[in-house]
């Protein structure tokens, strides 16, 4: 309840206030300011992706222009040398208005950053959208070699296509998942989307696949160290993640200490705003996390 009458009144709230809550998790309006994040996390021993803010555009202009600024931007990180790996959202290249036009624009971006040695992630969005992702990064992974996707543990399918990318070694960030999805279709719950997110991370270590374990619930790191520990993984064929600004920095700094690569996630870009209120309408419980880590140090 408490939650949701965040959301409710949000609207209410200054722009500039809404920009200050966000500030500690949104690296900036430009790529400039995105790239000064990662310098600073590089000093301190971190990995980063980086995200240009963004999705669901409504128009084939607008995801043309999401195009053009991924093209940037892997020009950016490229001449920049610091975070050689981006994440974007196929909703922004146009998914949700045509497969084709998102198949065209995405294989621009992985082709571009396929000759300047940048690393691309597909992220995946809600459910309407998985197969279409999953086909995508299929075809376009054949060919160029650096690129991931994502699943998400809560949904019931997810160790089924867990187990087809495994096998033949792909690129996955592991996640619980965010999106709003029914009973139907994805476990509701949270012990029960922990026990799927454990059993994805040991398929994928097993199968001698790449994963990103992208969590910042303390039981899933303990569980996830205590995999690796049993399975004796060389620290090449995984990495932690996690979102910027998250209260967990000591322990993200701790895992370095240990030999273990953290990557953080870096988001940038004018849709700041829209982002947020997006994603709190989404899922109210985030905006009693925003709003109780406003306040926590790291």
């Amino acid at each position: 309840m408490f939650n949701k009458l965040i959301v409710a009144l949000m609207p209410l709230a200054p722009r500039f206030i809404v920009k200050m809550i966000s500030k500690r998790y949104i690296a900036g309006e430009d790529a400039a300011s995105a790239m000064v994040t990662c310098q600073k996390l590089k000093e301190q021993g971190f990995l980063t992706t980086v995200d240009i803010l963004g999705e669901s555009v409504t128009s084939n202009e607008q995801a043309r222009a999401a195009r053009d600024s991924y093209l940037e931007l892997i020009t950016e990180v490229a001449n920049n040398n610091i975070a050689k790996n981006i994440s974007l959202k196929p909703t922004a290249m146009g998914l949700g208005l045509s497969q084709d036009l998102a198949n065209e624009y995405i294989t621009a971006i992985v082709q571009k950053a396929h000759e300047a040695g940048v690393f691309i992630r597909i992220d995946m969005e809600d459910s309407p959208y998985t197969d279409q992702t999953l086909d995508m990064y299929d075809r376009l992974r054949t060919s160029y070699p650096q690129l991931g996707t994502v699943i998400q543990a809560y949904m019931h399918r997810s160790l089924d296509d867990v187990k087809k990318i495994a096998a033949t070694t792909g690129n996955l960030r592991i996640c619980k998942g965010i999106y709003k999805e029914s009973p139907q279709i994805a476990y509701q719950d949270a012990d029960e989307v922990r026990q799927n997110y454990l059993k994805l991370v040991r398929e994928m270590l097993v199968k001698g696949a790449y994963v990103g374990i992208a969590s910042h619930d303390p039981f899933l790191l303990d569980e996830s160290l205590k995999i690796i520990d049993e399975l004796k993984i060389s620290p090449d064929q995984y990495e932690f993640q996690a979102l910027l600004g998250v209260p967990i920095m000591k322990r993200l700094e701790a895992l370095i200490s240990l030999g273990h690569r953290v990557r953080i996630y870096v988001p940038f870009g004018s849709e700041w705003y829209a982002y947020s209120s997006r994603r709190l309408k989404e899922n109210p419980d985030v905006a009693g996390y925003v709003l109780k880590n406003m306040f926590v140090q790291n």
